[in-house]
C-alpha cells in the first residue's frame, strides 16, 4: 500500500487548496484523495514548507502577508466558521453584531464572535479575536443554512435604533440595495417571505414592503409553460 504521506497525494492535494486561497481547510476535505493518516502527514509537512498556516487543531489556511506591516494576517472568521461547522456537520448561526458587519450595517467588529450551534464546540481565538461556539435550542437555529439568516440575526441586534427614524432610512435603504443586488438579492428576498411567519411582528412591519414583490411582477401574466 502507499497510503502514507507520497509525493503523489501531495500532487493531487495541493491543487485543491491553490484553487482556492480564502478557503479554511479541514483534514476531511482531502477524504476522497487519500487516508486521514496520510493526509495529515502532507498537511504537516505543507505547514512545515511555509505552504500552509495551522489555525487550530486540523484547521489550515494559506497564508497570507499584510504588505503595510510585514506580517501573516489574522484568518477570515467566516471562513473557520463555515469549517468548522462543515467539518462536524454543524448548523450554525453567526450573533447579530457579527451579521451587521457582514452586511455593511455597521463598522464595529465583534471581539467576541458567538456562534449558535447544534452540537459542542470548543472555542477559537484568531489574534484578538476569539470564535465562542454556543449549543443552541433548535427553535434558535431556524434561519441556520439559509440565505437571509444574516438579514434576520443583524434585525435583532440594530432592533432598538430602529425606533430612530434616521437609522430606519438608513438600514431600510442598505436592505433595499442588497434586495435589489441582481446575483443574491431574489435568493434573500425569497427566503424571507417563505420564513416570514417565523419572524417577530416588529420584523415582520420592517421587511413587508422591502421584500414585496415589484408591481410589475406581481401583474406579470404567466406565460403557457407556468400554467
Amino acid at each position: 500500500m502507499t497510503d502514507s504521506a507520497s509525493p503523489d497525494l501531495r500532487s493531487r492535494l495541493l491543487p485543491r487548496i491553490q484553487s482556492d486561497g480564502d478557503t479554511v481547510w479541514t483534514p476531511a476535505d482531502f477524504a476522497d484523495l487519500g487516508g486521514r493518516a496520510a493526509v495529515d502527514k502532507v498537511l504537516q509537512r505543507l505547514v512545515a514548507a511555509g505552504e500552509l498556516r495551522r489555525i487550530d487543531r486540523g484547521l489550515y489556511d494559506r497564508p497570507r502577508r499584510n504588505q503595510l506591516t510585514g506580517r501573516d494576517t489574522v484568518p477570515d472568521y467566516r471562513a473557520v466558521i463555515r469549517a468548522v461547522t462543515r467539518r462536524d456537520q454543524a448548523r450554525f448561526v453567526v450573533d447579530g453584531m457579527t451579521a451587521a458587519n457582514d452586511l455593511g450595517l455597521t463598522t464595529a467588529v465583534p471581539a467576541r464572535i458567538e456562534v449558535l450551534v447544534d452540537t459542542r464546540l470548543k472555542p477559537i481565538k484568531l489574534g484578538a479575536q476569539e470564535i465562542h461556539f454556543k449549543p443552541a435550542a433548535p427553535s434558535r437555529l431556524f434561519w441556520a443554512g439559509r440565505p437571509a439568516m444574516r438579514v434576520v440575526q443583524a434585525l435583532h441586534w440594530i432592533q432598538n435604533v430602529l425606533a430612530t427614524p434616521e437609522e430606519h432610512e438608513r438600514v431600510a435603504n442598505h436592505l433595499r440595495r442588497l434586495f435589489a443586488d441582481p446575483e443574491h438579492g431574489p435568493a434573500l428576498r425569497d427566503d424571507l417571505r417563505q420564513g416570514f411567519s417565523a419572524l417577530p411582528i416588529w420584523m415582520q412591519n420592517f421587511l413587508r414592503e422591502l421584500i414585496s414583490p415589484a408591481p410589475e411582477a406581481q401583474a406579470r401574466v404567466p406565460t403557457l409553460t407556468e400554467k
